[in-house]
């Protein structure tokens, strides 16, 4: 068992990043002048996309002449059809694992792009917890137990198996069931899973109303800093729409950047668009990592990763999806 390092506010920063602000705001490139395009951005109740709602609430997408619609969806699997209809034309927070597996069926015309980072993993951000009724005290006890995942063979179990792993703890030891985020804590306390893997806001939220405490550490050792999850659209959309792509890829890495050094406009962000979070919840999650441009190295990292699990075939490379 470990204890969480809180990320608390600081208003030191806070004055620090008020300045870059509203550089952030009022700089960068001149108002776009041409036609607005119309994007409806998928996105998930996860702090991954906090940088979408920033975006949109400081006029940044406006900016760049474009009319974004956000959507919110529970999970990318979700969201997958209804990319592939066009009723969603970018998911934002989209783990990576869902779209390079299914780009990797087809690499010379994969179906998908990736547009953006949304985050990367940080240290307690994402972890494994339970409660302490339930004897659980380290990995090894996590062997023959049933963890709660958004997604079954995806992002999560993809992590928790490289993590335990490291601890000589065999992936077949340990049984996932698909429960969304929102959902985990109750099926936690009426025991119909012994531990959940939870991102924030869902960790803290299964620590303060559940009393759970944290087990696994997923941004530790062979997941440290991994790239969790991205802006995403479908190749077609991609190609269609190269204007718009840049002046969103644009318009995100303006609100990334403030979002990785603005912490008191995070929490105020989360406190608008996440349904049930409290002030004090907001003020002590911890925060991911978000990355103003992607990473092609440390993306091929996740593609590396689901070759070792069997979750693709072949040396496909996660970055031949990177757009721009």
């Amino acid at each position: 068992m470990f204890t969480r390092v809180r990320r608390v506010s600081c208003g030191a920063l806070a004055v620090a990043a008020a300045a870059l602000l509203t550089s952030s705001c009022s700089g960068g490139s001149s108002a776009y002048s041409g036609s607005t395009t119309s994007i409806t951005l998928g996105a998930l109740p996860v702090v991954d996309d906090v940088s979408a709602y920033i975006a949109a609430d400081q006029g940044i997408f406006q900016k760049y002449g474009l009319n974004v619609t956000i959507k919110q969806v529970l999970t990318s699997a979700v969201a997958i059809p209804e990319m592939k209809a066009g009723t969603i034309d970018v998911l934002g927070g989209g783990n990576y694992v869902s779209f390079i597996q299914a780009s990797a069926k087809d690499p010379a015309s994969p179906a998908y792009r990736i547009l953006a980072e949304a985050a990367t993993c940080s240290s307690d951000s994402f972890v494994v917890l339970t409660l302490p009724s339930s004897g659980i005290q380290t990995p090894a006890d996590l062997q023959h137990k049933t963890i709660a995942v958004n997604l079954t063979n995806n992002i999560q179990t993809l992590m928790i198996n490289s993590v335990l792993g490291s601890d000589d703890v065999k992936a077949a030891s340990v049984k996932y069931v698909a429960i969304p985020f929102p959902k985990m804590v109750a099926a936690l306390e009426a025991h119909k899973v012994d531990a959940i893997s939870a991102v924030e806001p869902f960790a803290t939220t299964a620590e303060q109303k559940a009393g759970a405490i944290p087990i696994v550490d997923m941004c530790s050792g062979p997941d440290s800093n991994l790239p969790l999850s991205g802006y995403i659209s479908t190749s077609t959309w991609a190609q269609q729409n190269p204007g718009a792509v840049q002046r969103f890829q644009e318009a995100i890495s303006q609100a990334q950047e403030i979002a990785d050094t603005d912490r008191a406009v995070v929490e105020k962000t989360l406190l608008k668009y996440v349904t049930g979070l409290t002030a004090v919840q907001a003020a002590t999650i911890t925060l991911e990592q978000f990355p103003t441009s992607l990473d092609s190295v440390q993306l091929n990292r996740v593609s590396n990763l689901m070759q070792e699990a069997g979750l693709i075939k072949g040396s496909f490379q996660a970055s031949t999806l990177v757009n721009g």
